[in-house]
């Protein structure tokens, strides 16, 4: 029980964070901040090495949905996309757009994320996860 509050809690407020740093209304936010929580109620959750609950689903090019929203707003909280894009690049599909920024952010942490292959596996979302959060 105290996984799932954690779990619960972690996505709440990596949720809430990625809202504020893209500079949404308090509708938007409200309507945008349960795409990981909606996620990981999906796909259920898995752990990363380093500790962190993350989606347990793998995401590459065509992937669609909830996670892939929740991926999206993590590149942008990370700077890997420009907030001001956020609009049109938070759209739930897993697009050219997508697949660029996750191999930007694989490029910069290799070791951390395994390398630069446009799959976001459980080692991409655990060190992406953090670092949206941070």
């Amino acid at each position: 029980m105290n996984t799932i509050r954690r779990t619960a809690t972690r996505a709440a407020v990596l949720g809430a964070t990625l809202l504020a740093a893209a500079g949404l209304t308090a509708p938007q936010a409200s309507a945008q901040a349960g795409y990981l929580q909606s996620c990981t109620n999906q796909v259920g959750t898995r752990w990363a090495s380093n500790g962190w609950p993350v989606p347990a689903v793998d995401l590459a090019r065509g992937s669609s949905g909830d996670c892939v929203r929740a991926l999206q707003w993590a590149l942008v909280r990370t700077a890997f996309v420009n907030s001001a894009d956020a609009p049109t690049f938070v759209d739930g599909a897993f697009g050219p757009k997508t697949e660029a920024a996750v191999l930007r952010f694989q490029s910069k942490y290799p070791r951390e994320t395994g390398g630069p292959d446009g799959i976001v596996g459980v080692k991409t979302w655990g060190y992406l996860l953090p670092a949206a959060e941070g």
